[in-house]
């Protein structure tokens, strides 16, 4: 499978923000897990990519629970592995949102509109 790049727009961060998450469904049953620490490097309405040290297991579909804050506010989507590549740190993934709330999307963008605001450096 390939990762979707025909979204609207992808925000790419100089500084990858801090996140962790969890495996919230493997092989379609709810599991809990610990909360792993991760990156993320870009982001989209639709997706993002997710850089952690942590091997993740694609053998069976996984739905990953992703917390994060890109400036003011705490967010949570959950997300499908679509593709994983071997980086020298440990592993980067493109996860595509399973969230279809048009709410939180508008919360992702506006704060990525305050993110850049803020952040002349990009």
């Amino acid at each position: 499978m390939r990762y979707n790049r025909s979204e609207s727009f992808r925000f790419v961060f100089s500084d990858p923000i801090d996140a962790s998450f969890s495996i919230a469904e493997r092989g379609g049953k709810s599991v809990s897990t610990k909360q792993g620490k991760a990156v993320i490097a870009d982001i989209s309405p639709s997706g993002l990519k997710l850089m952690t040290h942590l091997e993740l297991p694609m053998e069976e579909p996984l739905i990953l629970s992703i917390f994060f804050k890109i400036r003011n506010e705490e967010l949570e989507i959950k997300g499908v592995p679509m593709w994983k590549k071997r980086v020298n740190s440990g592993f980067q993934y493109g996860i595509r949102s399973t969230e279809e709330d048009e709410i939180l999307r508008d919360r992702i963008v506006k704060e990525l509109k305050d993110y850049a605001q803020h952040n002349p450096k990009m």
